[in-house]
């Protein structure tokens, strides 16, 4: 089986991956490319790079909840700006007991994700078409990826934080400086080896939300 690249990865930092999950995400990868050619998915088409930046980096939340103290299992998932499933649906693959909801505003990507949740098999994945702003639902974890501004963020998903949810946001080396003085943060950062890159989350939560906080808190 190929994927070499992401069972490294997955080895060298402790995320463990059954010939399930693999045959899966071996599966996903061809579909990736061949939609990937017709509509803008991602810019990213190359083996390696898929295996790295997207599913490994996607996996990388396994991590951040460990360390943030929140169990993933059993959980209900809201990815935001789902795209072309990151990180939402290389979570939902390892984690089958959880439920995904995919939220994307753009036809050809939500088509492109109703043929993956099929074709991947994946009962616990759920794809709602339209901005996030009309989107409903409760949620323990709202998952965003590639965010510029974390206070956008907030403002975009206020009517599912103040639910109960929480946001975890995957970030890049840079750390967020700012405030959000409605929320309570808690910055993740990981240590990463087989890599070059660092990897920040920042988990946001509403003040009355009972969810585990360290002294790092924000």
């Amino acid at each position: 089986m190929a994927l070499e690249r992401l069972k490294e990865l997955c080895f060298l930092n402790g995320i463990e991956l059954k010939d399930e999950h693999l045959e899966k995400f071996e599966r996903y990868k061809e579909l990736l490319k061949k939609w990937g050619r017709k509509i803008n998915l991602t810019s990213i088409l190359n083996d390696r790079e898929i295996e790295e930046k997207h599913f490994f980096d996607s996996l990388l939340g396994l991590k951040a909840f460990e360390v943030y103290g929140f169990n993933p299992e059993g959980k209900s998932f809201c990815d935001v700006g789902s795209g072309a499933g990151f990180p939402g649906v290389p979570l939902a693959i390892v984690l089958k007991n959880s439920t995904f909801t995919l939220v994307e505003s753009r036809h050809k990507k939500c088509v492109f994700l109703e043929q993956l949740r099929r074709e991947l098999r994946l009962s616990n994945v759920k794809v709602s078409c339209c901005r996030i702003e009309e989107h409903e639902g409760d949620y323990d974890m709202l998952l965003m990826r590639a965010v510029k501004d974390p206070k956008n963020a907030v403002k975009m998903t206020e009517h599912l934080l103040k639910r109960g949810a929480l946001l975890c946001i995957y970030r890049g080396k840079e750390e967020f400086k700012g405030e959000l003085p409605e929320y309570k943060l808690r910055k993740v950062s990981l240590e990463l080896a087989g890599v070059n890159f660092k990897r920040q989350f920042l988990i946001i939560h509403p003040p009355f939300s009972t969810s585990p906080l360290s002294k790092e808190e924000s």
